[in-house]
């Protein structure tokens, strides 16, 4: 047997047994494969219905760092939810891919299939105030970096990077996907595996994809502005165009 599948079997024997304890399903790099070094093993402890708590903690067992949430299903649903506001499939994506350990009343097998129904869900769309607003932020964004380097300011290139990150957010957001962790990005764009580990379909503009990934690689300040400067100018002509002189929006209060 795998060292982490011994690991995991000592972490289970403190709960197995308890008899709030219904079901517990693995998941992560362990199951989706490709784990590295850093990796943990991710498990679900299912609580039943009837539980008023939650735990969520760290164990290291035999040189494996397992990260556990125990949670009763209603709180399970509620993660979902949430997760699909923000535009995450983080826990849908552990439930769908994750591997049943035990499953004591059938829940995890249907919390699975709710994961699966999330996942198919589809965001709403920019309204067009959100839209315009998002429009002049990465106007604005991209002047403020052009500040940034006409003045030759140290924090040139950590400006420029956290740009290309918002600006990876928004473009996602008026596409209508999820929203990607800065530090998968680069993955996201470019490794299959992540696609198929993480249950994501490619990204869909590839013109999009090979200036970005161009701008990720630059490390010269010049090539950097310029590549910014590109990247913008092709989003905001997706999104529709736009002209600062004379740009303004008008929206009703918030009451």
């Amino acid at each position: 047997m795998a060292k982490w599948k011994i690991a995991l079997e000592t972490f289970l024997k403190a709960w197995q047994d308890k008899e709030e304890v219904v079901g517990a399903l693995v998941c992560g790099s362990y199951i989706t494969g490709n784990p590295s070094e850093r990796s943990d093993i991710d498990v679900h402890i299912i609580l039943a219905d009837n539980v008023g708590w939650r735990e969520r903690g760290n164990r290291v067992i035999d040189g494996f760092l397992i990260e556990y949430f125990a949670n009763p299903p209603s709180q399970i649903r509620g993660y979902f939810q949430d997760d699909f506001k923000k535009r995450r499939t983080m826990s849908m994506v552990q439930f769908k891919t994750g591997r049943i350990l035990f499953d004591y009343t059938g829940i995890i097998k249907d919390l699975k299939f709710e994961a699966e129904e999330w996942l198919e869900e589809k965001y709403n769309t920019m309204n067009e105030t959100v839209l315009e607003i998002k429009k002049y932020e990465l106007w604005d964004a991209l002047d403020n970096l052009k500040d940034c380097y006409e003045q030759d300011r140290m924090d040139f290139s950590f400006t420029y990077h956290n740009s290309l990150a918002n600006l990876f957010l928004v473009y996602c957001q008026f596409l209508n996907l999820e929203t990607i962790p800065f530090y998968q990005i680069y993955a996201y764009l470019e490794d299959p595996i992540y696609l198929q580990k993480y249950s994501k379909s490619a990204f869909p503009d590839e013109d999009f994809r090979e200036i970005f990934m161009r701008a990720m690689h630059e490390d010269n300040a010049e090539k950097m502005m310029a590549s910014y400067e590109a990247v913008v100018e092709y989003v905001l002509i997706q999104m529709g165009g736009f002209h600062i002189d004379g740009w303004h929006i008008k929206s009703p209060i918030e009451s």
